[in-house]
Order: structure tokens, then C-alpha cells, then sequence
């Protein structure tokens, strides 16, 4: 089992918020263009996939507020000490999606052949998720790679006993000499604000602005 501690709902700084949104299953969602121009000069240097590497940093930056940890285990509230992604592919001959995961590794370049390795693998699957069960402590990440959107929604309402965190990525295109890439955040408003989505977008362009 992956670490976590539980939380009592008691003494929760959060307990009013939790309880209410929690109740109504609200989800909050933004779609926010990132600035990916410097990544992906990074990827086609480093001969690495573009998309592995965004997925390995939205795991670093998610990873540094603790509000997106909050999750249902077994009926009761949990913080786990790090969540991680699930991401889609798409097999090309029957034009369907499927779901993947991939253990994180400390760095992108390791990260980058592990995830390469598992796409190969499972690249021809017909099932949804071929690996079978999947871990507790996940987000999930999909993408869209045909479409540059303004903005995307799923609909999601929070069912009882259920925490959302999913994040869609779209096609990137070039806006005045920069490549904008729009990424829809959807989280339970239980466990989180817009405050909190702001700095997750603030952190993520830190981290992609890196070369």
C-alpha cells in the first residue's frame, strides 16, 4: 500500500469546505494556455518525448501542494505522500484511447525511456485499461492531441466517496512566436480552490520555462 495518513475530518482546517462541497459533489475546472515553447526545444534536443516530459513535470508540481493529496480510502479522508499520473495513449489501427501508468523515476530522462517502453508494449491494446489495476494514489492525465481548445469539460460531478484530479492536455500551436498549449485542470472543490489551481499553473510554467 502506498503511503498516508489519515484525516480527521475534526480537526481538518479544511472541514467546512470538505463537508459542504463534498455534499453537492462540486468540481471545479480551468483551461489555461501554457507557454510550452522552451520545452519542446528542450525534447527535440534531448531526443526525448515531449510527452513524457510534460507528464513528469505536472507529477513534480502537483506533488507540491498538499490540497491535491486529499483522497477517499476505504470511505475516509487520506493524505497520501505523493500522487501519480495515469495518462492516456491511443492505439492507431482500432483509433480508440486506453489508459497507462508508469511507475515515477527521479529524473525525466529515466522517466522518458520507461515511458516510451510501456507505449510500446501496449500500443495495439482494445481494452481500457490493459494493465489491469491500477494504484490508489492517481491523477489522471489525458490528451487530446487533435484539437486546440479554449476549453474542455467532462461534466464531472463528484459521486459519493469519490476526490477528482484530472488534468487534459491539447495540441499545442504557435500564438506570435509561442507554442501555447492548453491544459484543462478539473478538481473536487472539496479539496480545492481556484487559488490553489493558480499557483499549480504558476509552477508548472516555472518548471517548463527551464532550458
Amino acid at each position: 500500500m502506498k503511503e498516508y495518513k489519515e484525516i480527521d475530518i475534526e480537526k481538518f482546517e479544511r472541514a467546512d469546505y470538505f463537508q459542504y462541497f463534498t455534499s453537492v459533489g462540486n468540481v471545479i475546472e480551468f483551461t489555461v494556455k501554457i507557454d510550452v515553447t522552451k520545452a519542446i526545444q528542450k525534447c527535440k534536443d534531448e531526443d526525448i518525448s515531449f510527452q513524457s516530459y510534460l507528464l513528469f513535470q505536472i507529477y513534480n508540481t502537483i506533488n507540491t501542494f498538499e490540497n491535491f493529496k486529499y483522497d477517499f480510502l476505504d470511505s475516509s479522508l487520506v493524505q497520501w505522500k505523493e500522487i501519480v499520473p495515469t495518462f492516456s495513449a491511443f492505439n492507431q489501427n482500432s483509433k480508440k484511447f486506453f489508459t497507462l501508468y508508469a511507475d515515477m523515476k527521479e529524473d525525466y530522462i529515466t522517466f522518458d525511456k520507461q515511458y516510451k517502453s510501456i507505449v510500446r508494449e501496449y500500443e495495439e491494446s482494445d481494452t481500457i485499461v490493459p494493465q489491469g489495476n491500477l494504484p490508489p494514489n492517481i491523477f489522471n492525465v489525458s490528451s487530446i492531441p487533435w484539437m486546440h481548445f479554449e476549453h474542455f469539460s467532462s461534466n464531472s460531478k463528484a459521486q459519493e466517496n469519490q476526490i477528482i484530479k484530472m488534468l487534459t492536455l491539447g495540441k499545442y500551436e504557435k500564438l506570435d512566436e509561442i507554442f501555447k498549449m492548453p491544459i484543462t485542470f478539473q478538481v473536487s472543490h472539496a479539496i480545492a480552490d481556484g487559488y490553489h489551481v493558480s499557483m499549480f499553473f504558476s509552477e508548472l510554467q516555472k518548471k517548463l520555462n527551464l532550458y
